[in-house]
């Protein structure tokens, strides 16, 4: 399969609502969770954000990221077309941000423009933090030749002019 051009990287990313974050739990297993993210200064950002979790969800994500900070992201759509499918896998070294930080707002306005929920659920918890995801591989997988773009045509919003 021909490398993924950074456009078109760019264009999922943007429009995927959700992905999936593989990483080790304490003990050593995989584990896998949806987050939010959004993409800004070259690096994907998740808040640890207002959504209701189960007691010490957040704190434990972020003693996984902490511990073991390289993990996986995977985006992927699925169809009952199977001539549609396909899969992106981002290898990242995720960073844990408390406070400020130079892309900070950047990234804050990324999230609450890709999320308008942030308007109503609080963006943080409690302390502020972000997660950053800088990627340093990518793998990616369709079913077929053009699936991958005929998802961007139907769903990706148009660059702009």
């Amino acid at each position: 399969m021909k490398p993924l051009s950074e456009a078109a990287l760019g264009a999922v990313l943007d429009s995927m609502p959700v992905a999936r974050l593989a990483l080790k739990d304490l003990d050593d297993a995989p584990e896998a969770l949806p987050i939010v993210f959004a993409r800004a200064a070259g690096a994907l950002w998740m808040p640890i954000d207002g959504k209701p979790k189960r007691s010490g969800a957040s704190l434990g994500r972020l003693a996984r990221l902490e511990r073991s900070p390289r993990v996986m992201l995977v985006l992927d759509y699925y169809s009952e077309t199977w001539a549609d499918l396909w899969w992106i896998r981002l290898r990242c070294m995720a960073q844990i941000i408390r406070g400020k930080h130079p892309d900070w707002d950047t990234a804050v306005d990324a999230l609450t423009d890709k999320y308008p929920q942030y308007g109503e659920t609080p963006m943080f918890q409690d302390e502020p933090i972000l997660v950053r995801y800088e990627w340093t591989g990518v793998s990616w997988w369709s079913a077929t030749p053009d699936a991958l773009r005929r998802w961007l045509d139907e769903y990706a919003p148009p660059p702009p002019p």
